[in-house]
């Protein structure tokens, strides 16, 4: 269970992320929109590349909330050169962002308010300092937000799913087998609750609703409408091509359109989605 603030922060983020276990967890898919947003938040608008990128061949890492940190991946992969679980990844991930989050404390709290350089700087001086300031910066550092929310999965010996996030923590989301983050979570967890998901289900089922999670999330402001597909196996990471998206694009409109006019069971496959010729693309790094 997630503490209220990092429930919030995984709210918050001016995106949409979807992640399914399926295929009895020998597969992952992501789902995922193409919106981002500058620091501020003043700006926001659809990049013309996909959210998820390669880490090995294996895992990908979808990234929410600012731009502001293009180097955070780079570190983690110089840190993950040989490793092979997902778990270990995840924990990479967790460490960088850790490092990334002091740094920024130093330079935009430690620095500017007492002149210290480093967190060992602040250990040793906090006894010579008056206790209103010592309370003071550490309400400050707990507060600092990185502002960047991550969305790791991939394929070992299972699927997993992971969420990073402020203060720099992760949690696993392999039981329930599904994880959305974003502006639109609370759509998008609807589509996972009405049909009863987990792990279980075939590809081809689990693709349609983690895109019909994707797109009911759509209705909160902050999610873009451009969608990116990926299915990972331990076979490598596979992007799915715009036709076939396009394609599941006019069953979602079909069934939603159905569903409201004659109160259809949203929960059916029909033999589309069943039979969907899913095409695809290798990606590598």
């Amino acid at each position: 269970m997630l503490h209220d603030s990092e429930i919030t922060a995984k709210e918050g983020a001016v995106t949409q992320l979807v992640g399914a276990i399926c295929d009895g967890g020998k597969r992952v898919v992501t789902v995922s929109d193409r919106m981002v947003s500058t620091g501020d938040m003043t700006l926001q608008f659809e990049q013309r590349g996909m959210k998820a990128e390669v880490l090995t061949p294996t895992s990908v890492v979808l990234t929410a909330g600012t731009t502001h940190e293009p180097q955070l991946l780079d570190l983690v992969r110089s840190k993950i050169r040989g490793v092979s679980t997902i778990v270990e990844i995840a924990d990479a991930l967790k460490t960088v962002y850790q490092d990334m989050r002091d740094k920024h404390i130093v330079d935009e709290v430690l620095r500017p308010a007492i002149g210290i350089k480093s967190f060992d700087e602040w250990q040793r001086k906090q006894g010579h300092l008056h206790d209103a300031i010592v309370i003071d910066i550490d309400q400050a550092i707990k507060r600092y937000q990185l502002g960047v929310s991550l969305l790791l999965a991939g394929v070992d010996k299972e699927g997993h799913l992971f969420y990073i996030a402020d203060p720099g923590i992760y949690r696993s989301f392999d039981t329930i087998s599904y994880c959305t983050l974003g502006m639109g979570d609370r759509h998008a967890e609807s589509v996972f609750a009405w049909f009863k998901y987990s792990k279980d289900f075939v590809l081809n089922e689990a693709l349609y609703i983690a895109f019909a999670a994707k797109k009911r999330a759509e209705m909160a402001g902050g999610v873009g409408h451009n969608t990116d597909v990926v299915i990972i196996s331990a076979k490598g990471i596979e992007s799915v091509e715009p036709a076939t998206i396009k394609i599941l694009e006019g069953i979602y409109d079909e069934r939603e359109e159905k569903w409201v006019k004659e109160k259809w069971g949203r929960s059916e496959f029909d033999e589309r989605i069943q039979n969907l010729d899913i095409q695809t693309r290798k990606m590598e790094k």
